[in-house]
C-alpha cells in the first residue's frame, strides 16, 4: 500500500496509524519509510513492497508520488496487490476505515 500526499508528516502518521490498527487484527505488516534511507529509489521500494506482499505480508509505503507510476504498472505486471491512497489534502477521498476494509477484504 503506498501512501500519498502533499504533507510528509501525514502520509508518516497515516501509515503508522494504518500499521498499527492491522497489527492488531493480527496482520503481518511492514512500515517501508523510505525516509529512514534518502538514496533508495520508489523502483527499488517498490521491488522490495512486492516481495512482502508475495509473502503475505502488508507492505506499507508512506511516499512522495514520483515514482508511482512505475511501481503501481509493476505490480499490475506480476500480478502482485497493489494499494494507493492519498493522506491528506482535498483531493484525498479515503478515509482510514476505508483503507482499512482494502486491505483486510471487509470493505
Amino acid at each position: 500500500m503506498w501512501v500519498t500526499g502533499p504533507s510528509t508528516a501525514d502520509r508518516r502518521a497515516a501509515a503508522y496509524a494504518l500499521a498499527e490498527r492491522l497489527l492488531a487484527g493480527q496482520h503481518r505488516v511492514e512500515v517501508l519509510d523510505r525516509l529512514n534511507d534518502h538514496d533508495t529509489n520508489p523502483e527499488r521500494i517498490g521491488l522490495m513492497a512486492e516481495v512482502l506482499a508475495r509473502n503475505g505480508i502488508v507492505a506499507i509505503v508512506p511516499c512522495a508520488e514520483e515514482g508511482v507510476t512505475e511501481v503501481r504498472e509493476r505490480h499490475t505486471a506480476t500480478g502482485t496487490r497493489y494499494v494507493e491512497v492519498c493522506a491528506s489534502g482535498p483531493e484525498c477521498a479515503e478515509t482510514a476505515d476505508t483503507v482499512h476494509g482494502l486491505l483486510t477484504g471487509r470493505g
